[in-house]
Formats: structure tokens, C-alpha cells, sequence
């Protein structure tokens, strides 16, 4: 049977739609949907992995992005352990004789002057306040402070350090002597009324010692050269 034109023209026009209609297919598979649902063929697909780098953090992956809160939490609590710690450390006392070792020597310059020693033996640091209260023998009265010895600051003794006083026992021009055998020493309270704790009675450098009416003693001194100046 002979094809006609018409039929002809009919074969051409059904392959083109055929073909058309590949094309939209083919366009659907590939292109992206825009907010409407519309596909556009003109936008290239995504990536797989760029698809993943894209898609928001969830799970663990949020968390770690996030941090951990209850450890950031946790911060202020253990600086603020670490300041009452510190605290501790530094906490002070009134040196006294429970955390002293005080030893009593005759000083070669200036003459007539003894030299008192005080160590803190103690794992706290303590301050020595003011001078030390002295009574030789059975004296009803302390011995005089020297003010022109006053330091600018309280002696503070950490564990194993040691302040100084110097004591001048007699002059020329003194009055009322008499041969000390035995010392006292009262530690000052803070407040400056009074002593604190209980006495030291340390051990003179001879038999006795010559005191009169002269008889002074310094406030406490970080170095010897500093307590023997007077």
C-alpha cells in the first residue's frame, strides 16, 4: 500500500510530540523545584555531599555545635573552690608562743644590748604585732617600747621566718640596777590592749643580766641590723 502525504505529514507529527514529550520528562527528572513546586531546568541538581553539609545539625552533631552546657556551668563553681582554697592558704593568726621558738642572744654591737629572736614554727603564717612585753625577773611592769622603733608595717612571719627585737639593758646613766636571771615575753594582741596566748620564757645568754632604769625594748623588726639600730 502506497503512503499518501497526508499519512506521511501524520508519522512526522506524531514522532515530534514523541520527542517533546522526552524532552519534558528528561527536563522534570533533572531540574530543581522552586518554591511553588515548579521545576526549574535551569537550576543544576545538588550535590549529594554538598546537600549534607547543608542540612541542618541534629543529634549530637547540634550538641557539640552548641557546647556542653552543664561543663560551662561547672566553670564557676570550680574558679570559685579554687579563690576559697587560696583563701585558706593565706589565712593568718596572732604569732604566740604555741608557734614560736624565741631564743635570747648577746648582741657584740651596740654594748649593753640583747638580741630576741622569734621563728615561726608553725604551717601558718602569723604577725607579730606591736613589740613584745618583757618582764625580768618578777618586775611589776613590762619593759618600755622604743616608739622611735615603730615600723611602718606589722612583722608578718610565714612558716620558717623570723622577726627581731632588740632590747638595751643598761646605761651609764642608768638608775636602780640589778642582775636579771630570768625573762618573760608576752606576744601583743592585735588590738594593742593586752597580750594573746601564753608567754615564751626563753633562756638568757648568761648567768644574769644587768638591768636598770634604762631598760627599753624595739616593736618587732623583719632583720637583726634593724632591731639593734636603737
Amino acid at each position: 500500500m502506497t503512503a499518501t502525504p497526508r499519512s506521511r505529514r501524520l508519522r512526522t507529527l506524531a514522532a515530534a510530540l514523541v520527542t517533546t514529550a522526552a524532552l519534558s520528562l528528561t527536563a522534570c527528572q533533572t531540574g530543581t523545584a522552586d518554591a511553588t513546586g515548579v521545576v526549574d531546568s535551569t537550576q543544576p541538581p545538588v550535590p549529594a555531599a554538598q546537600a549534607e553539609q547543608e542540612a541542618p545539625a541534629t543529634g549530637k552533631e547540634a550538641e557539640k555545635e552548641a557546647g556542653t552546657p552543664g561543663k560551662e556551668a561547672g566553670a564557676p563553681a570550680k574558679e570559685a573552690a579554687q579563690v576559697a582554697d587560696r583563701k585558706a592558704a593565706q589565712k593568718t593568726t596572732s604569732c604566740t608562743a604555741k608557734g614560736t621558738e624565741v631564743t635570747v642572744t648577746d648582741a657584740p654591737r651596740p654594748i649593753n644590748h640583747l638580741l630576741i629572736k622569734a621563728t615561726n614554727t608553725s604551717d601558718t603564717t602569723c604577725h607579730l604585732y606591736y613589740a613584745p612585753y618583757l618582764r625580768f625577773d618578777q618586775a611589776q611592769s613590762a619593759v618600755p617600747f622604743i616608739e622611735e622603733s615603730k615600723p611602718q608595717a606589722v612583722v608578718t612571719l610565714a612558716p620558717g621566718e623570723s622577726g627581731y627585737a632588740g632590747v638595751l639593758t643598761s646605761t651609764p646613766d642608768g638608775s636602780h640596777p640589778y642582775d636579771a636571771t630570768s625573762l618573760t615575753l608576752y606576744y601583743a594582741a592585735r588590738s594593742g590592749q593586752g597580750s594573746t596566748g601564753a608567754p615564751s620564757h626563753p633562756a638568757l645568754p648568761f648567768d644574769s643580766v644587768r638591768i636598770d632604769s634604762s631598760n627599753a625594748v624595739t616593736y618587732w623588726q623583719t632583720s637583726a641590723a634593724d632591731a639593734l639600730m636603737w
